[in-house]
Protein backbone atom coordinates (compact mmCIF):
# COMPACT_ATOMS: atom_id res chain seq x y z
CA UNK A 1 0.00 0.00 0.00
CA UNK A 2 1.18 3.49 -0.82
CA UNK A 3 0.29 4.66 2.71
CA UNK A 4 2.79 2.18 4.18
CA UNK A 5 5.58 3.56 1.98
CA UNK A 6 4.62 7.11 2.98
CA UNK A 7 4.62 6.31 6.72
CA UNK A 8 8.02 4.62 6.52
CA UNK A 9 9.38 7.55 4.51
CA UNK A 10 8.00 9.97 7.12
CA UNK A 11 9.68 8.01 9.91
CA UNK A 12 13.04 7.97 8.10
CA UNK A 13 12.80 11.74 7.48
CA UNK A 14 12.15 12.30 11.20
CA UNK A 15 15.25 10.25 12.06
CA UNK A 16 17.31 12.31 9.60
CA UNK A 17 16.01 15.46 11.30
CA UNK A 18 17.05 13.95 14.64
CA UNK A 19 20.57 13.39 13.30
CA UNK A 20 20.79 17.08 12.32
CA UNK A 21 19.48 18.13 15.76
CA UNK A 22 22.28 16.10 17.37
CA UNK A 23 24.85 17.81 15.12
CA UNK A 24 23.40 21.23 15.93
CA UNK A 25 23.34 20.59 19.68
CA UNK A 26 26.91 19.24 19.64
CA UNK A 27 28.10 22.35 17.83
CA UNK A 28 26.88 24.38 20.80
CA UNK A 29 24.44 26.67 19.06
CA UNK A 30 21.77 27.19 16.45
CA UNK A 31 23.06 27.34 12.89
CA UNK A 32 20.66 28.80 10.35
CA UNK A 33 21.54 26.30 7.62
CA UNK A 34 21.06 23.30 9.91
CA UNK A 35 17.82 24.68 11.35
CA UNK A 36 16.51 25.27 7.83
CA UNK A 37 17.36 21.68 6.85
CA UNK A 38 15.68 20.34 9.99
CA UNK A 39 12.57 22.35 9.12
CA UNK A 40 12.56 20.96 5.58
CA UNK A 41 12.93 17.36 6.79
CA UNK A 42 10.18 17.70 9.41
CA UNK A 43 7.91 19.44 6.88
CA UNK A 44 8.52 16.65 4.34
CA UNK A 45 7.76 14.07 7.05
CA UNK A 46 4.52 15.90 7.85
CA UNK A 47 3.53 15.92 4.17
CA UNK A 48 4.14 12.17 3.86
CA UNK A 49 2.15 11.55 7.04
CA UNK A 50 -0.74 13.70 5.84
CA UNK A 51 -0.94 12.01 2.43
CA UNK A 52 -0.66 8.61 4.15
CA UNK A 53 -3.67 9.12 6.42
CA UNK A 54 -5.67 10.69 3.59
CA UNK A 55 -4.94 7.59 1.48
CA UNK A 56 -6.48 5.51 4.28
CA UNK A 57 -9.71 7.52 4.09
CA UNK A 58 -9.25 9.67 7.18
CA UNK A 59 -11.51 12.36 5.71
CA UNK A 60 -14.63 11.37 3.78
CA UNK A 61 -17.64 13.23 2.43
CA UNK A 62 -19.54 12.57 5.67
CA UNK A 63 -16.72 13.58 8.02
CA UNK A 64 -13.85 11.87 9.83
CA UNK A 65 -13.26 8.11 9.95
CA UNK A 66 -11.12 7.17 12.94
CA UNK A 67 -9.09 3.99 13.07
CA UNK A 68 -6.07 3.17 15.20
CA UNK A 69 -3.82 3.91 12.22
CA UNK A 70 -5.40 7.22 11.22
CA UNK A 71 -5.64 8.51 14.80
CA UNK A 72 -2.00 7.62 15.51
CA UNK A 73 -0.92 9.19 12.21
CA UNK A 74 -2.95 12.37 12.69
CA UNK A 75 -1.77 12.78 16.30
CA UNK A 76 1.83 12.39 15.15
CA UNK A 77 1.18 14.98 12.45
CA UNK A 78 -0.12 17.49 15.01
CA UNK A 79 2.84 16.88 17.34
CA UNK A 80 5.26 17.38 14.43
CA UNK A 81 3.53 20.65 13.61
CA UNK A 82 3.77 21.86 17.22
CA UNK A 83 7.46 20.97 17.29
CA UNK A 84 8.08 22.83 14.04
CA UNK A 85 6.34 25.96 15.34
CA UNK A 86 8.32 25.77 18.58
CA UNK A 87 11.60 25.41 16.69
CA UNK A 88 10.84 28.46 14.54
CA UNK A 89 10.09 30.47 17.68
CA UNK A 90 12.87 29.28 19.98
CA UNK A 91 15.51 27.72 17.72
CA UNK A 92 16.90 24.19 17.88
CA UNK A 93 16.68 22.92 21.44
CA UNK A 94 17.03 19.56 23.16
CA UNK A 95 13.30 18.93 22.70
CA UNK A 96 14.00 17.38 19.30
CA UNK A 97 16.27 14.75 20.88
CA UNK A 98 13.23 13.34 22.67
CA UNK A 99 10.33 14.32 20.42
CA UNK A 100 11.66 13.33 16.98
CA UNK A 101 12.24 9.66 17.96
CA UNK A 102 8.76 9.62 19.55
CA UNK A 103 7.27 10.71 16.22
CA UNK A 104 9.49 8.44 14.11
CA UNK A 105 8.73 5.23 16.04
CA UNK A 106 4.93 5.19 15.53
CA UNK A 107 5.35 6.19 11.87
CA UNK A 108 7.71 3.26 11.29
CA UNK A 109 5.39 0.88 13.17
CA UNK A 110 2.10 1.90 11.50
CA UNK A 111 2.65 -0.23 8.35
CA UNK A 112 3.13 -3.33 10.51
CA UNK A 113 0.02 -3.02 12.66
CA UNK A 114 -2.49 -5.91 12.46
CA UNK A 115 -5.40 -5.74 10.03
CA UNK A 116 -7.77 -4.96 12.92
CA UNK A 117 -6.10 -1.55 13.26
CA UNK A 118 -7.80 -0.51 10.01
CA UNK A 119 -11.28 -1.25 11.38
CA UNK A 120 -13.17 2.06 11.90
CA UNK A 121 -13.64 3.02 15.54
CA UNK A 122 -15.84 6.01 14.83
CA UNK A 123 -17.39 7.36 11.64
CA UNK A 124 -18.59 10.95 11.97
CA UNK A 125 -21.80 11.80 10.12
CA UNK A 126 -22.43 15.30 11.49
CA UNK A 127 -20.58 18.59 11.87
CA UNK A 128 -20.95 18.42 15.67
CA UNK A 129 -19.46 14.95 15.93
CA UNK A 130 -16.64 15.84 13.52
CA UNK A 131 -15.83 18.92 15.60
CA UNK A 132 -15.85 16.84 18.79
CA UNK A 133 -13.45 14.29 17.31
CA UNK A 134 -11.11 16.98 15.96
CA UNK A 135 -11.00 18.77 19.34
CA UNK A 136 -10.34 15.45 21.09
CA UNK A 137 -7.36 14.59 18.90
CA UNK A 138 -6.03 18.16 19.12
CA UNK A 139 -6.28 18.06 22.93
CA UNK A 140 -4.43 14.75 22.96
CA UNK A 141 -1.65 16.16 20.76
CA UNK A 142 -1.32 19.22 23.00
CA UNK A 143 -1.15 17.02 26.10
CA UNK A 144 1.45 14.85 24.35
CA UNK A 145 3.67 17.92 24.06
CA UNK A 146 3.05 18.72 27.73
CA UNK A 147 3.99 15.13 28.65
CA UNK A 148 7.27 15.43 26.71
CA UNK A 149 8.12 18.63 28.59
CA UNK A 150 7.15 16.90 31.84
CA UNK A 151 9.63 14.11 31.15
CA UNK A 152 12.32 16.67 30.33
CA UNK A 153 11.57 18.57 33.52
CA UNK A 154 11.79 15.44 35.68
CA UNK A 155 15.03 14.41 33.97
CA UNK A 156 16.59 17.84 34.39
CA UNK A 157 15.46 18.14 38.00
CA UNK A 158 16.92 14.72 38.78
CA UNK A 159 20.21 15.51 36.98
CA UNK A 160 20.64 18.77 38.87
CA UNK A 161 19.90 17.06 42.18
CA UNK A 162 22.40 14.26 41.51
CA UNK A 163 24.83 16.66 39.78
CA UNK A 164 25.05 14.39 36.73
CA UNK A 165 25.02 16.66 33.69
CA UNK A 166 25.15 14.55 30.53
CA UNK A 167 24.78 15.42 26.85
CA UNK A 168 20.97 15.26 26.84
CA UNK A 169 20.69 17.44 29.94
CA UNK A 170 23.11 20.05 28.54
CA UNK A 171 21.00 20.26 25.40
CA UNK A 172 17.82 21.07 27.33
CA UNK A 173 16.43 24.57 27.87
CA UNK A 174 16.61 25.93 31.40
CA UNK A 175 14.26 24.56 34.05
CA UNK A 176 12.33 27.84 34.03
CA UNK A 177 11.81 27.73 30.26
CA UNK A 178 10.71 24.09 30.36
CA UNK A 179 8.23 24.92 33.12
CA UNK A 180 6.82 27.82 31.09
CA UNK A 181 6.50 25.72 27.92
CA UNK A 182 4.88 22.94 29.94
CA UNK A 183 2.28 25.25 31.42
CA UNK A 184 1.41 26.78 28.03
CA UNK A 185 0.61 23.33 26.63
CA UNK A 186 -1.26 22.34 29.80
CA UNK A 187 -3.42 25.45 29.48
CA UNK A 188 -4.22 24.74 25.83
CA UNK A 189 -4.92 21.07 26.59
CA UNK A 190 -7.24 22.13 29.41
CA UNK A 191 -9.35 24.33 27.13
CA UNK A 192 -9.36 21.92 24.19
CA UNK A 193 -10.24 18.92 26.34
CA UNK A 194 -13.00 20.90 28.06
CA UNK A 195 -14.47 21.89 24.68
CA UNK A 196 -14.14 18.28 23.54
CA UNK A 197 -16.14 17.04 26.52
CA UNK A 198 -18.82 19.71 26.04
CA UNK A 199 -19.20 19.05 22.30
CA UNK A 200 -19.25 15.31 22.97
CA UNK A 201 -22.11 15.67 25.45
CA UNK A 202 -23.91 18.05 23.06
CA UNK A 203 -23.57 15.48 20.27
CA UNK A 204 -24.98 12.77 22.54
CA UNK A 205 -27.99 14.92 23.32
CA UNK A 206 -28.63 15.96 19.71
CA UNK A 207 -28.07 12.55 18.14
CA UNK A 208 -28.95 10.09 20.93
CA UNK A 209 -31.28 12.29 23.04
CA UNK A 210 -29.53 11.41 26.30
CA UNK A 211 -26.22 11.90 28.14
CA UNK A 212 -23.93 8.89 28.57
CA UNK A 213 -22.22 10.43 31.58
CA UNK A 214 -21.06 7.12 33.03
CA UNK A 215 -19.42 5.96 29.82
CA UNK A 216 -15.81 4.93 30.53
CA UNK A 217 -14.47 7.31 27.88
CA UNK A 218 -16.38 10.26 29.35
CA UNK A 219 -15.34 9.45 32.92
CA UNK A 220 -11.66 9.08 32.01
CA UNK A 221 -11.68 12.29 29.94
CA UNK A 222 -13.35 14.19 32.79
CA UNK A 223 -10.81 12.79 35.25
CA UNK A 224 -7.94 13.95 33.01
CA UNK A 225 -9.58 17.37 32.74
CA UNK A 226 -9.90 17.63 36.54
CA UNK A 227 -6.18 16.88 36.90
CA UNK A 228 -5.33 19.61 34.38
CA UNK A 229 -7.65 22.06 36.13
CA UNK A 230 -5.93 21.29 39.44
CA UNK A 231 -2.58 22.00 37.78
CA UNK A 232 -3.88 25.27 36.38
CA UNK A 233 -5.14 26.28 39.85
CA UNK A 234 -1.80 25.45 41.48
CA UNK A 235 0.04 27.51 38.88
CA UNK A 236 -2.26 30.50 39.40
CA UNK A 237 -1.74 30.24 43.17
CA UNK A 238 2.05 30.03 42.73
CA UNK A 239 2.00 26.56 44.29
CA UNK A 240 3.42 24.91 41.17
CA UNK A 241 6.09 22.37 42.14
CA UNK A 242 8.19 21.08 39.23
CA UNK A 243 8.28 17.42 40.20
CA UNK A 244 4.67 17.18 41.39
CA UNK A 245 3.36 19.15 38.42
CA UNK A 246 5.22 16.93 35.94
CA UNK A 247 3.88 13.76 37.53
CA UNK A 248 0.33 15.12 37.43
CA UNK A 249 0.75 15.92 33.71
CA UNK A 250 1.93 12.38 33.04
CA UNK A 251 -1.02 10.99 35.03
CA UNK A 252 -3.46 13.11 32.99
CA UNK A 253 -1.75 11.98 29.78
CA UNK A 254 -1.92 8.30 30.73
CA UNK A 255 -5.61 8.71 31.65
CA UNK A 256 -6.44 10.37 28.33
CA UNK A 257 -4.45 7.75 26.43
CA UNK A 258 -6.48 5.05 28.18
CA UNK A 259 -9.72 6.87 27.33
CA UNK A 260 -8.88 7.28 23.63
CA UNK A 261 -6.84 4.18 22.85
CA UNK A 262 -6.79 1.70 25.73
CA UNK A 263 -10.53 1.13 25.94
CA UNK A 264 -10.85 0.68 22.16
CA UNK A 265 -7.94 -1.76 22.01
CA UNK A 266 -9.41 -3.85 24.85
CA UNK A 267 -12.80 -3.86 23.12
CA UNK A 268 -11.22 -5.02 19.85
CA UNK A 269 -9.39 -7.81 21.64
CA UNK A 270 -12.65 -9.07 23.11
Amino acid sequence: MISNVLFISAGVLSLLALWLVVICVRSGGTKDAIQRNISLLVSASMLCTLIGILELGFITVSGLVLTLTTVAGFTTLLVQNLYLIGMWQHGVRGLGLLLLPLTAIPLLLLPFLPVSSAVPWVEAYSFLETGHLFLSVLAYAMLTMAAVYAVMQLQLDRALTQKKIGFFVRAMPSLMHISNYLFVHVRWALWLLGLSIITGLAWQWVELHHFALFNHKVLLAVFAWVILMALYYLRQKSAWHHSRGSKMVLLAYATLMLAYFGVKIIQNIH
